[in-house]
């Protein structure tokens, strides 16, 4: 078995940025996911993975049945990844939606022949359009945040808010603005005016009520053989900081950005099954059985009935470095193809779309990939 594992910037997305332009924070971030998913497939199956070979990535440090090709300077990468997945069973990418960066290298694998990973087409655009996710989740009478794009927005004209669409936030005291396709916490800014959050929105933009509360997150993997072959991880907590504007680009004083510091957990049982229950809600909705990761973020409020969907991202998230590390057994054997038919083979980290067995370790990490087991909070067990 020959696993491609592509992830954008180990992999040579950034070819075109001189590698002193590239964010620091943001390659170890993809350094630690691109280590975690190589290393656990190199457990079952031989992994083929393209590398920028500007950046050092030490691979002498790799398994031995890992192969890592150094693309070629002043190529095209998707072109190069397409050749490298060719010669592969099946494939794993790991990109951004911005600019179509995930959507466009998906297609053009599928177009070639190759076995992706990944969601059906329907879910990739939706879940890679934050606009469409919101109004996709409303179609499917799952909780979200009030949310207004372009052809919702407050004109200069009105004198009152129109409703947008989401049931949840309808009192709410600040107001989100992001891009459609944004990545992670990249270009969101939090306004404690409609107005101010509406008054520079583009085309590319939409704007949500922030909704009071704690945010989550939970990692969901299908196999597509069945709707049953689906295994949701433990849910974990987002860490992020609103931090105040600095920018000199904010005419107004109650402006702040979000930044995402990384995650914890596994969040304790009850609200475990509050997120899960969430996490269903969208999976069963999917026009199509799960196949690849599908990361689900969520605000857990004060009540049950506070809750809600913020996002759907139809890819890998970084909370997977700490979610391998809960869990006694390797999330990437669901594609095992003797893992999937017969549960009875050998091997002690092998999943098949049961419960997972989950540690009583608190696992801490940061947005950059550094990983910390902690003991278990008091009264766990």
């Amino acid at each position: 078995m020959r696993v491609f594992v592509g992830e954008f910037l180990c992999g040579g997305g950034m070819a075109s940025t001189h590698e002193d332009q590239i964010s620091s924070s943001l390659l170890r971030e993809g350094l630690a996911m691109w280590r975690a998913l190589v290393t656990d497939f190199a457990e079952w199956a031989q992994v083929v993975t393209p590398i920028d070979p500007r950046l050092n990535l030490r691979v002498d440090r790799m398994p031995d049945s890992v192969v890592c090709i150094p693309l070629r300077s002043g190529e095209n990468v998707r072109e190069q990844w397409l050749a490298i997945a060719k010669s592969c069973d099946i494939a794993l990418v790991v990109a951004p939606e911005t600019d179509d960066e995930l959507g466009g290298m998906i297609q053009t694998f599928r177009e070639a022949g190759v076995d992706v990973l990944a969601a059906d087409l329907a879910t990739l655009r939706m879940a890679s359009d934050k606009w469409l996710t919101a109004k996709w989740l409303m179609e499917h009478a799952i909780p979200t945040p009030q949310t207004w794009a372009m052809e919702s927005k407050l004109t200069a004209s009105e004198a009152r808010r129109p409703n947008g669409i989401g049931p949840i936030g309808l009192d709410a005291k600040r107001w989100v603005r992001k891009p459609r396709d944004g990545c992670g916490s990249d270009s969101i800014v939090v306004f404690d005016d409609w107005k101010s959050a509406c008054s520079s929105m583009t085309s590319n933009d939409l704007v949500q009520a922030w909704i009071e509360g704690r945010p989550a997150s939970v990692l969901v993997l299908g196999g597509a053989i069945e709707v049953s072959n689906r295994v949701i991880c433990p849910a974990v907590w987002q860490h992020c900081q609103l931090r105040k504007d600095d920018s000199g680009n904010a005419i107004q004083t109650d402006v702040c950005t979000v930044c995402y510091t990384g995650g914890s957990g596994p969040i304790e049982n009850e609200l475990q099954m509050r997120v899960v229950s969430l996490a269903e809600q969208v999976t069963r909705a999917l026009p199509e059985p799960l196949r690849g990761f599908l990361g689900i973020d969520v605000v857990l409020g004060d009540r049950m009935e506070d809750d809600c969907v913020i996002e759907i991202n139809p890819r890998l998230t970084t909370s997977y470095i700490g979610v391998r590390q809960m869990i006694n057994e390797n999330l990437t054997s669901i594609w095992n193809p003797p893992a999937v038919w017969n549960p009875d083979t050998s091997g002690e980290r092998r999943i098949t779309g049961r419960q997972l067995r989950v540690g009583t370790n608190q696992i801490r990490w940061t947005s950059e990939g550094d990983v910390q087991i902690e003991p278990p909070l008091d009264g766990d067990c």
